[in-house]
């Protein structure tokens, strides 16, 4: 038995479709049809573990000194430029982000400032900020009349 064929388009098609718009796009709305000054945010995951926060920043390509990390009033700012050094005669597909990038992380609770450690590796930033280790005091809870009274006969 023969089968009608589907004429629906496919998704392959569908991605082609939609990247000859992206182009035609940028090239519209761009100047130069170059890449878009605008300030990017690399992806940022925030997790805690008992003893920190860690804060991982995929960040590739990057010279670990052109990095800058900043802490101040609870955000954690993290800021530099990703440099693009391909030159190209044409451009089929372009997905990495180029430019100046910022991520910031709003951040409440308290930490030992001196011990923020940052480290890059594989493309990836790793942020560690230690937890101020709280203590637990046990108060007394003094009757108010008895207060008064310690008071006054320390007075007479």
């Amino acid at each position: 038995m023969a089968r009608a064929k589907d004429s629906s388009p496919s998704l392959h098609e569908f991605i082609g479709f939609t990247k000859s718009m992206d182009r035609m796009l940028n090239s519209l709305l761009l100047p130069d049809g170059g890449p878009a000054s605008a300030i990017w945010r690399p992806p940022t995951d925030v997790y805690e573990t008992e003893d920190a926060v860690v804060i991982l920043i995929e960040i590739a390509g990057m010279d670990p000194e052109e990095i800058q990390v900043e802490f101040s009033a609870k955000v954690l700012r993290v800021t530099g430029a990703r440099v693009d050094q391909h030159h190209r005669a044409a451009a089929h597909c372009l997905e990495v982000q180029y430019g100046e990038f910022a991520s910031e992380v709003y951040l409440p609770g308290q930490y030992v400032v001196d011990e923020i450690d940052a480290d890059y590796q594989d493309g990836f930033l790793t942020i560690t900020l230690p937890k101020v280790k709280t203590e637990t005091r046990t108060l007394t809870v003094q009757n108010q009349k008895s207060a008064d009274r310690s008071t006054a006969a320390l007075l007479d």
